[in-house]
């Protein structure tokens, strides 16, 4: 019960009227507890003289015995008002609600309890054996639910403490050395500390307004290469659900105790965990230390490769990043997927040649021709207009590459659209030069020793020669390295074709051969951004030797590895037969 606002008074005629509560016999306690409660009365209004009751009535539980208060407190009391009589029967007064109540403090006559029929019905109802039932099932299944509750609970303090345990908030020095790691995962970590929202803790990466890398798929990548090489750790603050957990979750472990909820086998960590949601700390100093290392002028010439590397990588990912952009702007679809890899390769070929700012220049002519060609064309299907501003933009790129004194308008930093935090830490901080406006041949020229370096995109310098003794294939890739006359485009296609043609195709071997050539194109999508797209491929190509899958060739047998490995050389150098043996 709440406070009375007023002091209970018991002069005048109102004092006379006050209800006696009695219970009513047999009646069960909580509905003596309702109606004891439904008729506490505070007392009086000092200048209206209305009743003034502890409780409000919405405010008073009925335990589940109904909806209607004064029914309920009807079922397990009587509100007497002493030298009162009913004005139907004649017998004391037993009040039946509040409102009553006020009409009696008014000089209405009222009739009691035992003589209105509609109060009657509802305590009726009230004490039915139906509704006593249901609110017995209903009080069950409240318990039952109150049991999982808590085991639940339980599951999750279990998850929490086992989190704690396996990642305990110990910060390493920062005296101590930097980890041995690449360019990539020193930027990444860089970008981390300077962009994080939050000083004590790293949290909810995925989430930023400032993305971490320009592309999202990425992100996670970077984060799990950085907890890998020990430039960050994991917080204990994680929440559970970041981690994947052995049973995967509540509803698993309950499922294989059988149901038994005492008998719940423990959460148990893996290995494994999701980096956009984890938390994360790094070592008091970590920033400075990465600053030092990622200074030009300090690196190797493999390290300076590797920035020129990642640079092309960035730049690739934030014009891929503001053609989706773009094309959401004007009401387009992304592009099919069987035409992303045209898209990742004419992205790449402008970044090597062109500056980012005018990248995003050709990117707003191809998507703008898009959607001019969608008003002028509204039947035309939405997705074959995403691949018109591909191909339009393919054709804007190869002039670019065959035109160098074309003069592309550089575009400003697009309001709303900031670059990732790794491409502004790479060009304003690492490199500072402008990102919008530096392209990758200016990045090459201005790290310390470029005369003696060349760019990761650019020529490479000629490796050792094969010896007699190896096959084909590795004077094959020697040819390659040493001849800038064929475009790693054209091997990245002709693989997504192998790819497209053979999984449906009537070959019986096809979907083994469509199966690998996948596998090549992933492995040429991790290889690129840190050796550059040249090696990647001629990496790719390598590996074919490695698919041993035996597969037939009309009458003959072959692995898998061997016919792609031909079919490629037959698009690098068409004077070798398609089906030549390597």
């Amino acid at each position: 019960m709440t406070d009375a606002p007023y002091p209970r008074s018991a002069d005048g005629a109102r004092g006379a009227l006050v209800p006696v509560v009695v219970p009513v016999a047999g009646a069960d306690a909580e509905l003596v507890a309702v109606g004891e409660r439904y008729w506490a009365l505070a007392g009086f209004h000092p200048e209206l003289g209305t009743a003034v009751w502890c409780e409000k009535t919405a405010q008073i539980d009925t335990c589940g015995w109904g909806r209607q208060v004064h029914a309920v407190a009807a079922a397990g009391v009587r509100a007497l008002v002493e030298g009162v009589a009913c004005a139907t029967c004649g017998e004391p007064l037993s009040l039946t609600s509040r409102s009553a109540f006020q009409q009696l403090l008014d000089g209405q006559e009222q009739a009691c309890v035992e003589c209105s029929e509609f109060l009657q019905a509802a305590v009726k109802l009230v004490l039915s054996p139906a509704r006593r039932e249901k609110r017995e099932r209903q009080r069950a299944a409240e318990s039952a639910q109150r049991v999982v509750s808590e085991a639940r609970s339980r599951w999750y303090q279990q998850q929490s403490e086992a989190v704690a345990a396996a990642y305990p908030a110990e910060l390493p020095s920062g005296e101590r050395e930097l980890p041995v790691c690449g360019v990539r995962e020193m930027l990444g970590a860089l970008a981390l500390l300077r962009y994080a929202p939050a000083s004590d803790r790293i949290r909810s990466v995925g989430s930023w307004p400032v993305p971490l890398h320009p592309d999202p798929d990425d992100i996670a990548d970077v984060l799990a290469a950085l907890v890998r090489a020990s430039l960050i750790a994991v917080h204990p603050s994680t929440p559970a659900h970041a981690m994947v957990w052995a049973p995967a979750s509540f509803e698993v472990a309950v499922h294989e105790a059988g149901g038994d909820l005492d008998g719940l086998p423990p959460p148990r960590l893996t290995h494994g965990f999701c980096p956009t949601l984890a938390h994360y700390f790094a070592p008091v100093g970590l920033d400075g230390h990465l600053a030092t290392a990622l200074t030009p002028a300090g690196m190797t010439a493999d390290g300076q490769s590797e920035v020129v590397a990642v640079a092309h990588e960035l730049l690739t990912a934030e014009g891929l990043r503001y053609f989706a952009h773009r094309l959401e702007q004007v009401r387009l679809p992304p592009v099919p997927d069987h035409h992303v890899t045209r898209l990742r390769a004419a992205m790449g070929k402008a970044a090597e040649y062109r500056p980012l700012g005018e990248i995003y220049n050709l990117v707003w002519r191809a998507t703008r021709a898009a959607a001019e060609a969608a008003q002028k064309n509204p039947q035309a299907t939405r997705v074959n207009l995403s691949t018109h501003a591909l191909n339009q933009f393919e054709g804007h790129v190869q002039r670019a590459v065959d035109e160098p004194d074309w003069e592309i308008r550089p575009f400003q930093e697009v309001l709303g659209f900031g670059l990732a935090a790794m491409t502004r830490t790479l060009f304003s901080d690492v490199l500072d030069m402008p990102p919008l406006e530096t392209g990758l041949a200016e990045v090459a020229e201005r790290l310390p020793g470029a005369g003696r370096r060349t760019p990761a995109q650019g020529v490479h310098p000629a490796p050792a020669q094969a010896g007699a003794g190896e096959g084909p294939l590795a004077q094959l890739l020697v040819r390659l390295s040493t001849t800038g006359s064929w475009h790693p485009e054209e091997v990245l296609d002709a693989l997504e074709r192998i790819k497209q043609a053979q999984s449906d195709g009537d070959w019986f071997d096809g979907r083994i051969v469509a199966r690998e050539a996948g596998r090549l194109l992933a492995l040429h999508r991790r290889l690129a951004p840190a050796v550059g797209s040249r090696n990647a491929v001629l990496a790719v190509l390598g590996a074919t030797d490695m698919l041993l899958h035996p597969i037939s060739v009309g009458a003959e047998q072959t692995a898998s590895g061997r016919w792609i490995a031909a079919e490629l050389c037959a698009v690098l150098v068409p004077d070798i037969s398609p089906f030549e043996p390597l």
